[in-house]
């Protein structure tokens, strides 16, 4: 019997899994917008230096300014005070040597993991004359490790911004210092406003955009650029984090975070929670408005290998009444993902997008019968499916790939041009799953019917009818996806209604008389007129057909009529 993967290792075909099964209301809550993303530096791993890089840097800051002349020198004072936090034994002080570089002590390894845990005593340590972050903004180098302009987005800042663009995530809350999710934001949107940054209570005044995120230990990138108004708010000593919820000036923001954590249920991500102040914060929000155990979501979910002392210590808060020896167990296992935040984001994306698109399937004008319209979002599942599959390891390029290909799709078919690289991402909607119901534009934007082919394409993968190929994004010819049948190779293209086709044609996404099938939403226009450049007579292939999606399900009462239809007249 084969192991179950871990969080480290598993994939996010394995992660929808999760997210089908056990988890599936936690899924279908983020498509709704019910939770808060809570967000720690385990997100950033990899692109910003953790702590057993920035615990190393601290020692050597203080080591390279040490006056050997000066007997009395406050720097080698501080540096004292730092290794007695690692509790150092007397075999261990005697093989200190400052005169060497501190990745060369034999003990570095044992001493960056006991300060690893006592960072915050770490950092609160003074230097006689020097301001008392000294160690914090010079010694970690907050301008360099946390607000460098090169440093780019990962796949969890891209996916966190493509679930904030798909109205999946209007409230996030984060520790994080540095300023990848917003980054990655503007990415994607090409400098368009949409997140507002909150540190100071001040920000919270700024006008609602489609999401905010509050960066409650503070922002490196606006520390660095409007110094003497957010330097103050990088929390990080342990003096900051314990007076953190008494000052006065993290009052408003402390009130829009409880008010976030009694209204959210919350799902956790790279943040262990160790911090004093986080876990007070909870047990805070649980004495105003406590949530329920079992309730109809876990209220508290977080994404990892295991439950640690600190998670299950904030559930022990959260939970005071019900968290006992006989509920421990089940209570750690529902609130535990075991994925981390890498596949779980871009599985949540995948989730989010698959069940809007069920959702437009119930608003589509037709005769299809209720189990012909299980039968399409059964389809929908099973393309989810395969797109996740396609995930060969590069993660960072299979997300970047996706966001592409899938804006290039979304503005070939609304507006027949597929623009050009680094493409904005399209989201499906901007608007969370419960509101698609009664949206009264979708019906005329044809993504209903796009849910639809959507579903066909994956019955015809379940079933072996066909496979998908991928496309060159950077061939405007290539169209939006190349289906294999017994047939051949037939390109597709979608459009919207006739006016997108004609600009598909004008813009070269369709070339004259080729093999290729364009699928309508709307009702199919009269036929596309051939260009004169095109050969006359017989070209010995089909040539372009012209498939109408609409139409179709005005004619079809089951799944099965609705792929044999559709197959007759794409000839596919």
């Amino acid at each position: 019997m084969a192991l179950a993967p871990s969080a480290s290792n598993i994939s996010i075909r394995q992660t929808l899994d999760i997210l089908d099964g056990s988890f599936r209301s936690v899924a279908a809550g983020v498509a709704e917008d019910r939770y808060a993303f809570w967000l720690g530096s385990g997100i950033s791993f990899g692109k910003v230096d953790g702590l057993k890089k920035i615990i190393p840097r601290v020692i050597e800051f203080l080591r390279q300014r040490i006056d050997r002349a000066d007997a009395n020198c406050a720097v080698a004072s501080a540096l004292n005070r730092a290794l007695a936090l690692a509790g150092l034994s007397d075999e261990e002080w005697a093989r200190v040597n400052t005169g060497v570089e501190f990745s060369t002590w034999p003990d570095r390894a044992a001493i960056v993991t006991r300060l690893t845990n006592n960072y915050a005593r770490l950092l609160e340590i003074t230097v006689a004359g020097q301001p008392e972050d000294y160690l914090l903004w010079e010694g970690v180098g907050i301008a360099a490790t946390f607000a460098n302009p090169a440093i780019e987005p990962d796949v969890e800042h891209l996916c966190m911004a493509m679930l904030v663009l798909e109205g999946a995530a209007s409230d996030i809350a984060t520790a994080n210092w540095d300023g990848l999710v917003e980054k990655a934001i503007d990415e994607l949107t090409g400098g368009v406003p949409k997140l507002v940054v909150c540190v100071r209570s001040e920000d919270l005044r700024q006008p609602k955009l489609t999401a905010q995120l509050i960066k409650f230990h503070g922002c490196a990138v606006l520390a660095v650029s409007d110094e003497a108004h957010y330097r103050p708010f990088l929390v990080a000593r342990f003096s900051q984090i314990n007076r953190w919820a008494a000052a006065l000036e993290n009052r408003a923001v402390i009130g829009r975070l409880t008010d976030i954590a009694v209204s959210k249920p919350t799902l956790m991500m790279g943040l262990s929670a160790q911090d004093s102040n986080i876990q007070a914060f909870f047990a805070s929000a649980e004495a105003t408005m406590r949530w329920p155990w079992p309730g109809d979501r876990p209220s508290f979910v977080f994404s990892g290998d295991q439950v640690g002392a600190d998670q299950e210590a904030l559930l022990r808060n959260v939970y005071p009444q019900v968290y006992t020896a006989a509920t421990r167990d089940q209570i750690n296992e529902q609130s535990l993902v075991k994925s981390y935040a890498n596949p779980l984001l871009m599985a949540l994306l995948l989730s989010v997008i698959c069940d809007k698109l069920s959702g437009m399937v119930e608003l589509v004008e037709g005769t299809l019968d209720p189990d012909g319209k299980n039968a399409i979002k059964q389809g929908i599942v099973s393309l989810r499916n395969h797109l996740s599959s396609l995930d060969n390891g590069d993660r960072l390029e299979f997300v970047k790939s996706f966001a592409d290909q899938t804006s290039r799709i979304m503005t070939m078919f609304r507006d027949g041009s597929a623009g050009t690289a680094p493409r904005r991402y399209n989201p499906l909607t901007s608007t969370p799953l419960h509101q698609i119901a009664g949206d009264q534009n979708i019906p005329s934007t044809g993504l209903a019917e796009v849910a639809v082919m959507a579903g066909v394409l994956g019955i015809g993968i379940e079933t072996g009818v066909w496979a998908l190929e991928g496309v060159d994004p950077s061939d405007p010819s290539a169209g939006i996806v190349r289906v294999q049948a017994a047939t051949g190779s037939t390109k597709m293209v979608l459009a919207a209604h006739g006016r997108a086709a004609i600009r598909l044609q004008q813009n070269g996404h369709i070339v004259d008389d080729e093999d290729a099938v364009l699928v309508y939403s709307a009702e199919k226009p009269p036929t596309m007129t051939r260009s004169p450049r095109s050969s006359p007579g017989r070209t010995g292939h089909l040539g372009l057909r012209e498939v109408s999606m609409y139409d179709l399900l005005q004619a079809t009462t089951s799944s099965a009529e609705l792929m044999q239809l559709f197959r007759e007249e794409a000839a596919i």
